[in-house]
Parts: C-alpha cells; structure tokens; sequence
C-alpha cells in the first residue's frame, strides 16, 4: 500500500514536471537594429570591442544576435503578408518575445532559448522554390521543455513544437536562423568553442 501511494506521487509529480510553461517574463526589452557603432580611432579591434556584449552577459551576447532578426523582420514589413510592425524582445529569464502589430491585431510569440533545438538537422526550411509565398523556417523546441506560445490580442492562445519565422528574402531566413541558433546555444552553454 506504502509503494503503491509512493510510486502514484512520483508518477504525478514526474506527470506535472512534463507539462512546463515557459518561465515568467521579467523586464523584456527589444533588442533593437543591428547597427554598427564607429569609434572615433577608427581601427577595427576598438570598433568590434564597442559593438560586442561583455564577456559572460548571456542575455547581452544572445541580444545581439537577435537584433539581425529584428532587421530581417523590419525589411519584411509590409512585404510579407502578416508580418506589420514587429518588436523583438528579449528578457531576464531569456525569453524570446515576438510582437507583431498587423492591422488591428497584435499576435506574441514565445518561447524560452532554453528550449530551442539547436540542430539544424531538426529545422524545416520553407523555401519559396517549394511553393511557399515567402521564404521561412521552422525551428522546433526540445523534448520535455516548454513549448512555443502564440496568443493573439493578449488572449492564451496555442502552443506549438516549433518557432515559425517568415522574412522576405532568403539571406535574411539564413542569418536570421543563425542568429536564433547562436542565441540559443549561448543561453543553453553548449556553444561550440572550437574543432580539434
């Protein structure tokens, strides 16, 4: 009787443990443009010191990558049906937030970096060529781990095994896939630092 009353509160913990949401958002703030600083030296080690995030700042350094999706998606407004003013957030808890105003409607998505799965073997390319209107990707999220939220006009909306990206050309799904992807990997700690 004991067993059977311990192994049922495992069972339901394990059960509730499963069903993640993704961690509260605290103090989001956009990204912003990439934009490169100059500096008045002009040489190139003191320019790229003032445009990078300082050492060891994981919502600094997975900021700056975001921003080349910021642009991607300001090129693709108007352009991209759907797509309207977009705002891409990031927050202390390392959420991604993507705001789209269209019309009278703003849609939010969500998800955590911790969650994305960095293997580009798991990522569907939405290509154009294939038939698509506009090139994009699908990025999906880790077994176990919270999913992607979209609500639209604050109301909770669905949540999704992937993060869906829309852009108007292919060079800004190339290095807007990698930006998320850099993202992901400095806030999981498994960036690659070098090959033997």
């Amino acid at each position: 009787m004991v067993r059977t009353s311990i192994f049922l509160f495992a069972f339901t913990c394990l059960l509730f443990s499963c069903k993640r949401d993704n961690p509260d958002v605290m103090n989001a703030q956009p990204v912003g443009d990439k934009d490169w600083v100059k500096t008045e030296s002009g040489k190139k080690s003191d320019e790229l010191k003032a445009n990078s995030a300082k050492e060891g700042d994981i919502k600094g350094i997975a900021a700056k990558s975001l921003q080349t999706l910021q642009t991607a998606y300001k090129a693709a407004s108007g352009k991209v049906p759907g797509v309207g003013d977009v705002t891409v957030l990031l927050d202390d808890n390392l959420n991604l937030i993507i705001e789209n105003k269209s019309g009278l409607s703003t849609t939010t998505t969500q998800v955590n970096l911790k969650s994305i799965d960095t293997d580009f073997s798991h990522v569907e390319i939405l290509s154009d060529a294939q038939g698509h209107e506009f090139p994009g990707f699908r990025i999906k999220v880790l077994p176990g781990k919270p999913k992607v939220s979209v609500s639209d006009g604050g109301a909770k909306g669905k949540e999704m095994d992937y993060l869906e990206v829309i852009l108007s050309t292919r060079p800004d799904v190339e290095h807007s896939l990698s930006a998320i992807t850099l993202a992901a990997q400095v806030a999981q700690n498994t960036l690659p630092i070098g090959v033997d």
